[in-house]
């Protein structure tokens, strides 16, 4: 198939529809996109522009049908809950590995005959801890 010629049997060509939505689902939507957007750090104006660009069809359709009181009461309520939040990425330096487990036998599959320990049911060695299980005590005694 060429580039960017589409192929007009192609099963998997992106279609777009459009369907019928009542005021209550918009007054959703653009809560929807003032939170997002008040999560990234956007501030009041900004989220104000993005609602007003028609760039963003969903949030200015929205925006169109609400009114811009209506928008900016949205705006404000999900700033004072996700407004205050700051996110910080950093890279961490020294990174510890992994520590492998003591005991490989807890990760080998247990023998039909076998009493105790091996497989996965044998946890008495993993992260260094070699006492056995008062269970398996009891049973030591009682022989």
């Amino acid at each position: 198939m060429p580039f960017k010629d589409p192929d007009p049997t192609d099963p998997n060509m992106l279609v777009g529809v459009m369907l019928p939505a009542d005021a209550e689902a918009t007054r959703d939507m653009a809560y929807v996109f003032a939170e997002e957007f008040a999560r990234f750090g956007y501030t009041r104006e900004q989220l104000l522009w993005l609602f007003k660009n028609p760039f963003y069809g969903g949030a200015h359709g929205a925006y169109r049908l609400l009114g811009e009181p209506e928008t900016l009461s949205i705006i404000d309520e999900c700033l004072k809950v996700w407004g205050s939040i700051k996110v910080r990425v950093q890279d961490v330096q020294n990174v510890q590995p992994l520590r492998s487990i003591q005991s490989p036998s807890c990760i080998l599959p247990r023998n039909g005959g076998e009493e105790r320990g091996g497989g996965s049911n044998d946890w008495n060695h993993l992260n260094g801890l070699n006492k056995l299980n008062p269970k398996e005590e009891e049973r030591e005694e009682d022989a």
